[in-house]
């Protein structure tokens, strides 16, 4: 039994919010439950639409907002095109059914537009900013970190450093370290750790 959506403005609005649902999911996917009630949302919305019967211009214009959201993303102009996108949702949700015998209220679907809209400018300028966003730790981080021998360096080895255990390799090649013994890292070659006794780094800085 299909449920019977005969309020435009409900219809129009829970397309919308589908929409946004489903569009959130795209641009920051993982969570899933955008997505799922994004889809509920649309699906409702959708059966009241064809119920009413959309105008083309309506439909146009929702078309129109959605390629508006779309290029923001892939061309990066993300305001311009999403401010741009937000006043054709507005609009196509005006003029979505015919204004004679199935109108919307301009002043729900305006509000309902702007608001919806503007929060998918905000999620796509977060997950814009956190795409863009250089990875702030990495291996070549750990240059200039302490750490001790737990696979003794003859001169290769492992050692246990920031948390981690990691491959290592001591810069005089004729050096040996035993488990246990204190080493500083000098450089990152890869995933392997370039290190040298902590003592003679503490006396180099002296």
């Amino acid at each position: 039994m299909l449920v019977e959506i005969s309020d435009p403005t409900l219809a129009y609005l829970l397309v919308i919010l589908g929409l946004t649902g489903i569009g959130i999911e795209a641009v920051t996917p993982g969570g899933f439950i955008p997505a799922i009630l994004g889809l509920l949302a649309l699906v409702f919305g959708v059966i009241g639409m064809v119920d009413i019967g959309p105008t083309a211009i309506g439909l146009g214009l929702l078309l129109l907002a959605i390629a508006l959201f779309i290029a923001a993303v892939a061309l990066h102009l993300y305001r311009p095109l999403s401010i741009a996108g937000v006043v054709s949702l507005a609009a196509s949700g005006i003029w979505m059914f015919d204004r004679d015998s199935d109108p919307t209220s301009i002043v729900a679907v305006t509000i309902g537009a702007v608001v919806l809209g503007l929060f998918m400018l905000f999620v796509i300028e977060r997950a814009s900013v956190t795409r863009a966003a250089p990875i702030r730790y990495g291996p070549e981080e750990l240059a200039g970190k302490e750490g001790d021998v737990r696979v003794a360096l003859r001169p290769d080895g492992q050692v246990f450093v920031d948390g981690g255990l990691w491959q290592a390799r001591l810069a005089d090649p004729e050096a040996r370290l035993g488990i246990g013994e204190k080493i500083t890292v000098l450089e990152v070659q890869g995933l392997t750790l370039l290190v040298a006794p902590q003592s003679e780094t503490n006396q180099g800085e002296k």
